[in-house]
């Protein structure tokens, strides 16, 4: 069995009639209008799109100019403090050397100590030469 309808045997006789076409209208297929393009946006997009491009290039540079002038001045800022740190340690090694400071306390009126005594903690007496009390 198939789907397929049964159709009647052609005859190939001249004689048999022809069935009239029933009037139908003529269809044709029209194309739709294309809607017109414009190169406007296109162009318009381009150009933002560089122009965006150029400004954040010149910001982007402007920027870094700007930090590297900072980075420069810190630079010189911490070279001078390098500079000032060099010179308060030169100074306090020469004010802290031994010959300075026996010159300082002369001239402060300070003698040296002539009998030297310690205390033992345990018991607190006192131990050392010179004489008492």
């Amino acid at each position: 069995m198939s789907a397929a309808p049964a159709r009647a045997p052609r005859t190939t006789t001249a004689s048999a009639p022809r069935p009239a076409p029933a009037w139908r209208p003529r269809l044709a297929v029209v194309a739709s209008p294309r809607p017109a393009r414009s190169l406007v946006p296109y162009l318009l997009l381009c150009t933002a799109i560089l122009t965006a491009s150029l400004l954040a290039a010149l910001l982007l540079n402007t920027h870094m100019a700007a930090t590297a002038y900072e980075i420069h001045d810190q630079q010189v800022a911490l070279t001078k403090l390098d500079e000032a740190e060099a010179s308060l340690r030169a100074q306090v090694e020469e004010t802290g050397s031994p010959a300075t400071l026996q010159r300082r306390a002369t001239e402060l009126g300070m003698v040296p100590a002539e009998h030297l005594r310690f205390i033992r903690l345990a018991d607190g007496a006192l131990l050392g030469g010179g004489e008492a009390g």
